[in-house]
């Protein structure tokens, strides 16, 4: 009896008495025990690969987070490039020499047509915490440097030399680089550095360069007396005063002898000598010519196809300003050409003949615009050439320079670079 008290059960939907071991109730048809639904156990092959994909997506998540943090950068910048690496912080920035920390993004050059002119680009490099100079510890982290331009559709030519330190001329510059170009008309260029880190880091480094050209003016005897150094004298200082100063001036000159000295004193002028029909007279001056000014604009004065003639004293050409001599002779002078002051000046094709000294370089600038001196003949000088002091340290090319019957050949007394492998010594 108490077996099947604990057998009996009760309906949960109608309350009728039910055997222990009823599933539904035969009073209201209704199921005692609610339905479980089975599931089959899971393939365990099918969580591994689930657990290993999950495990490469995390790990390929990974190596791209390291790639892209280890990987070498790329830092471009127009006149600066701020780079930083576990050392510190650098500012690497194109500058002029007294303003060194401030970007010069371009560069604006005037020029006369067909003329070679060249300028310096200096990269300083400063701590960015305190400004201090960092050139020497930077550049032990560079592999290499080069430069080039991005040459201009049309207008000229341009050229730069590789980026090298110049400790005489920009001591506290990284690097130099010297710029030639040519202009045939208005012209933009844009000039790049690329130094490759060690650790792979690139930087690359860009400026413009603009060049205008500028008014060229030409006179000849028809347009102004020139007959004697008094007329070319008062030519002279007529177009100084009523010319803008800007232009270009050309001096076409009769083929004369000028006796007496003639002073240029505050702009820049070119003198062009010519020969007569029958070929036996040229343009000569037994006086000094003399470019006494120093000129802050990028013009040259040019001096071709003149023969200078002295007595045994004076000097043929005095130029304070940037000059240069072409096809011009010089004979009998105490000093035959003599550069002065703070500017470049330079000789090509000359004939240097029974001078005490032929050329003599004194000057204490900081700019260049050519450093050949190729084709000159120097011949029973006391001295050929005198190198007192030159601005900046470019070798000067004495490329097919003949040197014959001197007392001394190059008295190189501010050991400026020469490159003289291709002179001739007699």
């Amino acid at each position: 009896m108490e077996n099947e008290l604990v057998l009996q059960k009760t309906c949960p939907h109608c309350g009728a008495s039910l055997p222990g071991e009823a599933s539904f109730c035969p009073y209201c048809v209704q199921r005692i025990n609610r339905r479980t639904c089975l599931h089959p156990p899971g393939s365990p092959i099918r969580g591994r690969v689930a657990r290993a994909l999950v495990l490469l997506v995390v790990l390929a998540a990974a190596i791209l987070a390291a790639y892209f943090a280890l990987r070498p950068q790329v830092y471009e910048g127009q006149g600066e490039v701020l780079y930083r690496d576990p050392d510190g912080a650098y500012q690497l920035v194109f500058a002029y020499s007294d303003t060194h920390f401030e970007p010069l993004y371009v560069v604006n050059q005037n020029a006369e047509v067909d003329k070679q002119y060249r300028f310096p680009v200096r990269l300083y490099i400063n701590y960015v915490e305190n400004d201090a100079k960092a050139g020497q510890a930077f550049l032990r982290k560079v592999d290499s440097v080069q430069a080039y331009f991005i040459p201009p559709e049309k207008g000229g030519s341009v050229m730069c030399t590789a980026p090298a330190p110049s400790p005489d001329y920009a001591p506290d510059a990284a690097l130099v680089s010297y710029v030639d170009f040519v202009a045939q008309r208005d012209f933009t260029a844009q000039m790049v550095w690329e130094l490759k880190m060690n650790n792979g880091d690139l930087i690359r480094l860009r400026q413009d360069l603009n060049v205008t050209t500028i008014k060229t003016l030409d006179f000849f005897p028809e347009d102004y007396p020139m007959e004697t150094a008094e007329e070319l004298q008062a030519a002279i200082d007529e177009i100084s005063a009523t010319v803008d100063p800007e232009a270009v001036v050309n001096l076409h000159l009769p083929p004369v002898t000028y006796q007496g000295d003639v002073t240029v004193k505050s702009r820049v002028f070119n003198f062009y000598g010519n020969t007569n029909e029958a070929g036996d007279r040229r343009t000569t001056f037994t006086g000094s010519l003399r470019l006494d000014y120093e000129s802050d604009l990028q013009f040259i004065a040019y001096i071709e196809d003149i023969d200078f003639r002295g007595s045994g004293d004076g000097i043929g050409i005095a130029a304070a300003s940037r000059a240069r001599a072409v096809d011009c002779t010089f004979t009998g002078w105490k000093t035959g050409f003599f550069g002065y002051g703070k500017n470049w000046v330079n000789v090509i094709g000359c004939i240097f003949e029974d001078n005490e000294v032929g050329f003599h370089f004194n000057s204490t600038g900081e700019s260049a615009n050519h450093t050949m001196y190729n084709n000159n003949v120097f011949r029973n000088n006391g001295t050929a050439v005198l190198l007192e002091n030159v601005p900046t340290d470019l070798e000067l090319n004495f490329q097919d320079c003949r040197f014959s019957g001197n007392g001394v050949d190059i008295d190189n007394r501010c050991n400026q670079p020469l490159n003289i492998a291709q002179a001739i010594f007699e």
